[in-house]
This record gives structure tokens, sequence and C-alpha cells, in this order.
């Protein structure tokens, strides 16, 4: 594995109680935080419901009453959160009109025509109903504003006609008492007053199908202004505008976020002007607003329009049949028979038209509006403490400290790259561990011999022998003090036990036993030869140096020293970083690694080793010295 998992385990158990102090000392910070900003909050709710209003001023049997274009419940909800409406709110309520924003939710109920609206104000259970009801009765308003200013539209239209259709009856009028007292026709046959009846019926039905087309195209044209008004673009461009202003009560004109919202308002405003040239497009995919639901209700308008056309096309081909057959009557009894047909007609299309414009004027000065509200009351208002969000703020602030303290105690034992274990120890040299050190100060005289034995005896089925039985081998270490001499004590004395003879080269004198300088030894190699049942030291001073005169000497004692049956040489083998030494470990038949734990340094361990591989030295197995405790317990 690329790390030791119980290392992450120990460290965070050893330091538990920092990740306690973290949490708590976050939990109190993120509580008093919580305390500070939060307050009670005051929820008001209200209700807005469809009201249907076309069958309360039909003032004619004849024809479709006149009625308001219907407003469905998306349209309602698009129109309430336009600027328009907030801006009106925000200045009668005296406050931002993104404060409104925030805290206002319009959700329309499902399968019914209710609106549900809530506002929550940190002030007053008063406050909030005040907004609320503000918001309210602007909504109402504004929807009868609409309602009355599409009925005087209406009632304008249908006057014009109403006056052209009296001067066309009052012509017919004159043109049948001239015509009767030319012609000296008074009564026309009952074929005739079939016919005229048939024609008269024919022109009534035209009259109000091309009412109703002219209507269609009055409503057609008040949702193009409308949705030249209320288009995305301009809806987004009030938004940006008002940002723009907020921004620049908290900015200067040369901080970034201004200048980011001018580039954005600058680019709406080139939109708004492109788009102007076709505010009748269909909205982008993605947008929504209140010009979604106009430009739906416009399609449907143009659905009809072109089946109420369909039907004043049919109407014109049975009037040609009808005018057909009467063309075989007297020309003069046809002639009056076509002006009392339209005379007949025109007092219907007056009628009717009269009818229709009472009922848009009836709109006019009274519009019931297309929604009704229902005020908001005190007692109803939801007030919540702050008590739970100070509490859950303070549970989010511990569970962060802990959290993050336990992410620092992970990066910084990963980042630490001292060898603890002997996992790690495998890992970063990729050796078979052979043995491991425990605390020699837990055991006592003959515990220590004890283990040394094994220990020798596990290392000797590890290491290769000459034939006579001779065992050469080095302990490396990537620097002084890594417990090698205290190893090469403990496993000379084992290695006694079974070998005739043992020489160990240190440089720290051992507590006892023959100690011979190691430049006696090169020099007069049968004085420092092996001794049968007694160990001999060969002490390296503190300046020692593996020159080429020594390796030579070293290698023709050594020579000599294999000669003999049942030899063990031990060699402290420091400072491999230098070329002599180097060199010297070259000659050694095979080496050990020892590293001592929560001391060496994964780097420095890698580095050797490398020296040592280049150099073709062979590595038998590796040894940890004094392995840390990752558990009290343990």
């Amino acid at each position: 594995m690329p790390l030791d998992p119980l290392r992450l385990i120990a460290a965070l158990l050893r330091r538990w109680w920092m990740m306690g102090v973290a949490g708590a000392v976050l939990a109190l910070l993120a509580g008093a935080l919580g305390y500070k900003k939060f307050t009670a909050s005051y929820k008001a709710t209200a209700q807005l419901i469809r009201q249907e209003s076309s069958a309360t001023f039909r003032a004619s049997e004849l024809g479709e009453p006149f009625k308001p274009r219907q407003m469905t419940v998306q349209t309602l909800v698009s129109l309430v959160k336009s600027p328009v409406v907030m801006q009106r709110v925000a200045e009668e309520a005296q406050l931002s009109s993104r404060a409104i924003i925030g805290n206002m939710t319009v959700t329309p109920e499902r399968n019914t025509d209710l609106i549900t609206v809530t506002y929550v104000s940190g002030r007053s259970a008063g406050a909030a109903v005040r907004v609320l009801n503000i918001f309210g009765n602007t909504v109402v308003k504004l929807i009868k504003e609409m309602q009355t200013q599409e009925a005087v539209e209406m009632n304008r239209l249908l006057k014009r006609q109403l006056s052209k259709t009296e001067e066309d009856l009052r012509a017919a009028n004159q043109e049948e008492l001239e015509f009767s007292k030319q012609a000296g026709l008074i009564n026309a046959d009952k074929e005739m007053d079939a016919y005229l009846r048939t024609l008269g019926d024919l022109d009534l039905r035209f009259s109000t199908m091309k009412i109703e087309y002219e209507t269609i195209d009055l409503q057609m044209a008040a949702l193009e202004r409308e949705l030249t008004t209320h288009s995305p673009v301009q809806e987004k461009l009030q938004v940006a505008r008002e940002r723009l202003s907020d921004l620049r009560q908290e900015y200067t004109e040369l901080n970034p976020i201004i200048q980011e919202q001018q580039a954005l308002l600058a680019e709406l405003e080139k939109r708004a002007q492109e788009s102007a040239t076709n505010p009748i497009a269909p909205p982008r995919q993605g947008e929504g607003g209140l010009s979604t639901g106009y430009y739906s209700e416009l399609l449907t308008l143009r659905t009809h329009k072109q089946v109420v056309a369909a039907q004043i096309e049919k109407m014109k081909a049975t009037r040609t049949e009808v005018d057909e057959k009467l063309r075989g009557l007297p020309e003069k009894a046809m002639q009056l028979v076509r002006i009392k047909a339209r005379q007949q007609s025109l007092e219907g299309s007056r009628s009717l038209l009269a009818s229709r414009q009472r009922e848009a004027q009836l709109y006019e000065e009274n519009s019931p509006g297309y929604y009704r509200y229902f005020d908001a009351n005190v007692e109803d208002v939801e007030v919540s403490g702050r008590s739970k969000k100070v509490i859950l703020l303070a549970v989010v602030g511990g569970i962060l400290g802990v959290m993050g303290t336990l992410l620092g105690i992970c990066v910084v034992e990963l980042l630490d790259d001292r060898i603890k274990t002997a996992a790690d120890l495998k890992r970063v040299t990729k050796l078979p561990l052979l043995a491991r050190l425990p605390d020699l100060e837990s055991l006592d005289a003959v515990a220590q011999s004890h283990w040394a034995f094994r220990t020798w005896l596990a290392l000797q089925s590890k290491l290769v022998a000459t034939p006579n039985g001779n065992v050469i081998c080095g302990f490396v270490t990537s620097a002084r003090r890594e417990g090698a001499s205290t190893w090469m004590e403990l496993l000379a004395a084992a290695a006694g036990q079974r070998h005739p003879s043992v020489l160990v080269v240190t440089n720290r004198a051992p507590r006892n036993g023959r100690v011979i300088p190691i430049e006696q030894a090169l020099s007069r190699p049968d004085e420092a030869g092996p001794v049968i049942g007694q160990t001999v030291w060969l002490l390296l001073p503190p300046a020692w140096e593996w020159t080429a005169a020594h390796r030579q000497q070293w290698q023709e004692v050594i020579g000599r020293w294999n000669q003999a049956t049942g030899v063990v040489v031990l060699l402290e083998i420091a400072g491999t970083d230098q070329p002599d030494t180097l060199m010297w470990a070259e000659t050694v038949p095979q080496l050990l690694w020892l590293a001592r734990g929560n001391q060496t340094r994964g780097r420095d361990v890698r580095e050797r080793l490398v020296i040592l591989q280049n150099a073709r030295c062979p590595l038998a197995g590796a040894l940890l010295n004094q392995e840390a405790k990752l558990f009290p317990w343990s």
C-alpha cells in the first residue's frame, strides 16, 4: 500500500482531544455568529382565488357576450413576480424590492384556482401582515386596471362601429322609402319574405361573426402590446438596472462587480434594441415569466381567429346561394328584397353592437377583476424562533471543526516522511523485513539474550554462507545513531553461541570482549584473527576512511579469515554516501539495511538505497530498530 493505514488511525486516536477542542471552539463560534445574525421570523400567509365574471354583465341573448380575456394561474404567477408589481409594493411598503422578492413566495395550489402567497419578515407579525396585504391588494388593483383598460379599448371600438352602423341603417331606411315611392311596391309575396328572412338571418350572423373577428383582432393587439412591454429581455433589463442601483450603494464605480454588472446591462440593452424589431417572437427555450403566458394566449387567439374566418367564408358561400335564388324574382321586387334584407341586417347589427357596447361600458365602470384577495390576519402568522437555527449552525460548526481537524491530522501524518512501522520500512525499501528490535528497557538481560538468539536463527536462515560455513554480513544505515552497534552487540553474543569465532567491525567499543583497533588488524592480521570461543571487536576510529590501501589490506585479511571454519563477520557500514565507504561496501557479500523507528527519513533511505543499487551491492533484507508505538496500549 502507498501508506500504512494504522498510522492514520493511531494519529487520530492520539490526537482525539484536538478534534474535540476544535469542534467545541467552532461550535461556540458558529453558535455566537448564529445568535447575532439570526432573529425570530414571522410568516404571514394569504390566498388569491380566480373569479368568473363573464355572465354578470350580459345585455343581450344574441351571440356571445363581451368578456375580457381570462388570465390563467400561470400568467398571474408570472405577473405578480414581475418588477412592476414589486416596485409598486416596495414604494408603498417603504422597503427595497430585493428584500420583498427574497422573502415573498407565490405557490399555485394544484388542481385548484387558488394561489397561496407567503411573506416572511424579521421585524414583527404586524409588519409581515402589512407587507403581504399591500402585495395582495396591489396585485388585485393592477389586474383590475388591466381589465378596465381592455374594456375601455373595446368600448371605444364598439362605439365607432355602432355609429357607422346607425348611419348605414338611416341610409337604408331612406333608400327603402324612396324605392317604394318610385316602384309603387308595398309588400312582397311570401317567397320573398322567406328569402328575406333567410338572407336577414345570414346577414345578422355574418355581422356577429365579423364583430367577433374584429374583437379578436383587438385582443391580439392588446396582447402584442403587453408582449412588447413585458418581454423577457425587458424584465431582465429592469432587474439588471435595479441590481446595478443596489450595487452602487455598496461599491464604487471601479469595483469589478460594478463593471461586470454594467457590461451585463449593456448587453441586455443591446438585446432589447434588437428585439424591438420583432417583439412578438416566441420566447426562447428556458425563458419564463409573464411573456410566456401572454404568448400562449396570443397563439390561442390566432387559432380562434382562423376558425372564425373559416365560418365567415362559409356564410358568404351560403349567402351567395340565397342571392342566386332571389335573382329569379322580378327586378323591382328583387331590389326591394335586397334593401329590406340590408335594413334588417343593419338593425340586427345595431342591436348587437349596442348590447356589447353596454356590456363593455359596464366593465369599464365597475371592473370585477380576475382574482379576489383574502386579507391576512395577525392571528394566523407563524412565528419561528432562532434557537433551532442557532443550534443547527452550532452543530454544523462543530462537525466542520472535527472534520477539518481530522483532515489536518491526516495530512500532517501523510506528510510525515519518518519511518515508524514495519509497513513503512517495507514500503520504502521494498525489501523483506527480517527482524525488528523491541524496546530494550522493557526487557531484562535474559529476555534480550533470548530475543537475540531467536533473531540470529531467523537471520542465519536468510543469509548466504561460504562453503566452509563462514558468514559475512554488513549492517547499513542512512545516518549515525541508528542503533547498529546495539544490534551487532546482541547478535554477536547470539552468534557466539552457535559459531566458534565471531568478528565485529564497529565504531563503538563494546561493554565486554576483546577490542582491537582496525589499523592493527589490517597491519598484523595474525594478531587480530578469529579466536575460538571469543568475540573479537575491531574498532573503527571516528575519522576513519576506507582508502584504496585500506580496502586492499581488508581483502587480504578477509581472505585469511575465510580459510578458517565457522567464522561470523559482522560489519557496521555507515556513510555510504562517501565513495570510499561505498566501494568498501561493494566487497561485502551481503548487506542488511537497518533503520530506526520514528527517526529515519524515508527520502534519506531512498537516496542511500539508490546508491547501493547502482553500486550493485547485494541487499538481503531490512531490520527495524525500536519500532514506534502507534497505540499507547500496544
